[in-house]
């Protein structure tokens, strides 16, 4: 299938387009059930954990330089030239003149169509849980898998990957993302939490709710149930990853999807406490997978209980 020649086509094939979207909270399994359906025959082999961000950075691909994970998802820098230049001629000249909608419909569609043709699109960034809105404008088809994570493990994650990477001499930008105080958790993981439950009047049985506990529990029920989702056959190549090819800071990425291993925990007592209270309602949602109840939309359920 060739590229869209037009807005108009491209408009056209977004909408019938049935993309994989991965989001939720990070640190909740996001990267390892990507790595996972990157296997699958029918889904786009993504090579590595790429987080495009492409629904709020939609330009940036367009900049000097581009977003890095935003070129390495579509090839490489020769791709992205081939994709600047079909985004410059959909334009009538200059690609920076279209609609940030239609950079990102075209940054999608040369991915499905030249990056990874012949497969479905599956696309990773977690932060994208907070654009399903305009996600689902515009791919109305799409699917969204949206990992989830008790919120003290969440924490005790970020705490653990922040000495991991101070411990390889990383320079600081390379993990400030990480240093989140417990206030400021607490506050995002009420964003998710409204996020998600706001997309039952809008999309309603197109969210499906992965637990991390559940999938590193049962990695196989869990990868048949989010393929039935999907509608996809289930395939085992998806619990048996090859070695990636680079050295990570967490090497079970590069192994199949499994439990982790009890570790110590990081965090203060108090801050525990704190997490439990001040969670508690989300916490227990986000232990059930599946699609998300009609009904239980944030203006239903409260915050706290």
């Amino acid at each position: 299938m060739s590229r869209p020649d037009d807005l108009a086509a491209l408009r056209s094939w977004a909408a019938e387009a049935r993309p994989v979207f991965i989001c939720g909270h990070e640190r909740s399994g996001t990267s390892a059930l990507q790595l996972a359906l990157a296997r699958h025959p029918a889904l786009a082999p993504v090579p590595d954990v790429y987080e495009t961000f492409i629904f709020s950075r939609t330009r940036e691909w367009l900049a000097d330089p581009p977003h890095a994970m935003q070129q390495a998802y579509v090839g490489g820098r020769e791709a992205l030239a081939r994709l600047r230049e079909w985004a410059a001629r959909l334009a009538g000249g200059a690609a920076h003149t279209l609609e940030e909608d239609d950079l990102l419909r075209a940054f999608l569609a040369f991915a499905a169509h030249e990056t990874y043709a012949g497969r479905r699109l599956l696309e990773k960034t977690p932060t994208h849980v907070l654009s399903l809105p305009r996600l689902f404008r515009l791919f109305p088809r799409a699917q969204v898998l949206a990992c989830v994570r008790d919120p003290v493990a969440i924490a005790d994650s970020y705490r653990l990957r922040l000495s991991r990477e101070r411990a390889l001499g990383k320079p600081r930008e390379a993990w400030s993302w990480l240093e989140l105080g417990i206030d400021e958790l607490i506050v995002r993981l009420r964003r998710v939490d409204r996020a998600l439950r706001d997309s039952v009047a809008f999309a309603p049985g197109r969210v499906f709710l992965v637990p991390y506990d559940w999938l590193t529990a049962v990695p196989a029920d869990a990868l048949a149930a989010i393929c039935t989702f999907i509608g996809e056959p289930y395939d085992e190549a998806m619990l048996a990853p090859r070695a990636l090819r680079r050295s990570r800071v967490d090497e079970r990425l590069s192994q199949p999807i499994s439990a982790a291993p009890a570790a110590p925990s990081l965090l203060a007592e108090a801050e525990r406490t704190t997490l439990r209270r001040e969670t508690h309602g989300l916490a227990a949602r986000w232990r059930v997978p599946g699609c998300l109840p009609v009904g239980s939309s944030s203006a239903v359920l409260p915050e706290r209980p």
